[in-house]
């Protein structure tokens, strides 16, 4: 692991999931959440400091049946968006998927408009920028 990482990055990740009919897809969120953890851990593995907003709210959501209820994804990104807005994040890393996933379209957006930088996880998994801060 990089010890000069310095800084916070946002790793935003694809999360919510429907069926064709658009009904929510529950099985597929737990299985998206578990993919999350495992790469913000392959990213702290290589030194980045990073919030990932899947990996710490997926629990919430899970053990609120409200949430579960009302299919409550909304103040999510609400929450999302605060974090973007109010933390002083380096920049943002794109998982795979990005391009598709509504969340990550509109946080990417909110970087671009705080001039920040964007990465993609497969380059930061190898190695083509340059950790030390």
């Amino acid at each position: 692991m990089d010890k000069t990482s310095k800084g916070l990055w946002y790793f935003a990740h694809p999360y919510t999931a429907t069926d064709a009919e658009g009904n929510y897809v529950p099985a597929a969120e737990d299985a998206n959440f578990a993919l999350a953890n495992m790469r913000a851990g392959e990213l702290m593995k290589r030194g980045y400091n990073l919030y990932s907003p899947i990996s710490h709210t997926h629990p919430i959501h899970k053990a609120t049946p409200d949430f579960l209820k009302r299919h409550e994804h909304d103040m999510w990104y609400h929450l999302d968006n605060e974090f973007i807005k109010e933390t002083n994040f380096l920049g943002i890393i794109l998982a795979p998927g990005w391009e598709h996933s509504k969340g990550c379209l509109a946080e990417l957006d909110l970087f671009k408009k705080q001039n920040k930088p964007a990465r993609h996880y497969d380059n930061c998994l190898s190695g083509i920028y340059d950790r030390k801060r």
